[in-house]
């Protein structure tokens, strides 16, 4: 939120008559004064006070400003605060590695009152305007992600599909999606699809192919044919470059055949109840909306009471190395809770792969229990 308090500025100069100077100035201007004398107090009640902006004195006797205003910027919530640099040097490499470091501004001495004051007064006004445009960009986000979320149903809607959603978006918003739709009595669809991008746009074309799931997921629609006619269409729909990968899993429990049709997703994972092992259900295949003759690959296979598949999206696996490591990170991972219940295994499976490593695109992990 925009503060409503008077701004608080820091005053960072060594020179005792100038530093009383500027506080006299800004005082009088209307604003919440705080001052130090060297880089090591400047940098304490940075912390302290995260004040609104720092006039900040290039030369101080243990250090430079420049190191000051460097070290704001690498630590985070401290390289919004615009920093103001006051020097009387007139050289222009000093002002330009001013302006290299971080610094919105610099004000030489001799300087007036006035054009302190006017200074100041401008960069506070350009910071509250990036705080608005933030928080209503915050807000945009938080509209498009709850929208996004109501394209994707919850395990508990629909309990008949025995499924477990693991989903941490990178943004808010994000170009991974799921959906599961009953399709007949006893056979459900479970879909992973994953956008081309990790932008908010990404966002944007998954209502796209939720309208087209919901044209044709049909028990009479065989999971390739849905493929088809989704990628027929989304070829005449999205931009140059957009594209999606996507697998489409039907599972018939009465019959206990699961079908599998892919486009450029990471193969399946179908763990047995039976024999404790996991089975990796390669696919070689195009991806959805760009080829209008693209290829996909389908995979039949009989499953049992209490099996688990497992679909997910390539951010869980592409964390750091190659795919092949990150895959089996994910395998052994579901083993290890493959006795908890499939909401547990689900959630702890995620994380376990994760571990703490930080993801930098979206990663989506759906369990289905047969």
């Amino acid at each position: 939120m925009i503060k409503t308090r008077p701004s608080t500025i820091l005053v960072v100069d060594d020179d005792v008559i100038t530093n009383r100077m500027i506080q006299a100035i800004l005082t009088r201007a209307g604003f919440q004064i705080a001052c130090a004398f060297d880089s090591a107090g400047a940098l304490q009640l940075i912390h302290e006070l995260q004040p609104d902006l720092v006039l900040l004195d290039v030369n101080l006797p243990d250090g430079s400003g420049f190191d000051v205003c460097l070290k704001m910027h690498q630590e985070t919530g401290y390289a919004q605060i615009p920093v103001l640099f006051v020097s009387a040097s007139e050289d222009i490499a000093n002002k330009v590695r001013g302006f290299e470091v971080g610094g919105v501004d610099y004000i030489p001495k001799p300087f007036s009152g006035e054009e302190v004051v006017a200074r100041v007064s401008t960069h506070l006004r350009l910071k509250q305007a990036y705080e608005k445009l933030a928080e209503l960009q915050a807000e945009r986000i938080q509209r498009l992600a709850s929208a996004q979320e109501t394209l994707m149903p919850l395990p508990a809607q629909l309990p008949d599909a025995h499924f477990e959603i693991a989903l941490h978006q990178a943004l808010k918003a994000g170009g991974d999606f799921y959906d599961v739709i009953p399709v007949g009595k006893h056979i459900v669809d479970y879909v992973v699809a994953d956008a081309s991008g990790h932008d908010l746009a990404a966002s944007f074309w998954t209502a796209s192919l939720k309208t087209l799931l919901s044209e044709y997921a049909h028990a009479a629609t065989a999971p390739l044919d849905a493929l088809i006619a989704i990628n027929s269409a989304l070829c005449r729909i999205l931009p140059e470059g957009v594209f999606f990968t996507l697998i489409y899993a039907r599972l018939n429990r009465q019959t206990k055949r699961l079908s599998l049709a892919n486009a450029g997703q990471p193969p399946a994972l179908v763990q047995s109840t039976a024999s404790g092992l996991t089975q990796i259900i390669h696919q070689d295949s195009d991806v959805v909306g760009i080829f209008s003759d693209a290829a996909f690959s389908t995979t039949e296979l009989k499953v049992n009471p209490k099996d688990r598949i497992l679909l997910y999206s390539d951010g869980l696996i592409e964390l750091d190395g190659p795919r092949e490591i990150g895959l089996q990170r994910l395998i052994e991972a579901a083993a290890r809770h493959q006795q908890n219940t499939l909401a547990e295994m689900v959630h702890a499976t995620l994380k376990d792969t994760i571990g703490d490593k930080r993801a930098e695109d979206d990663v989506l992990l759906l369990g289905v229990e047969v």
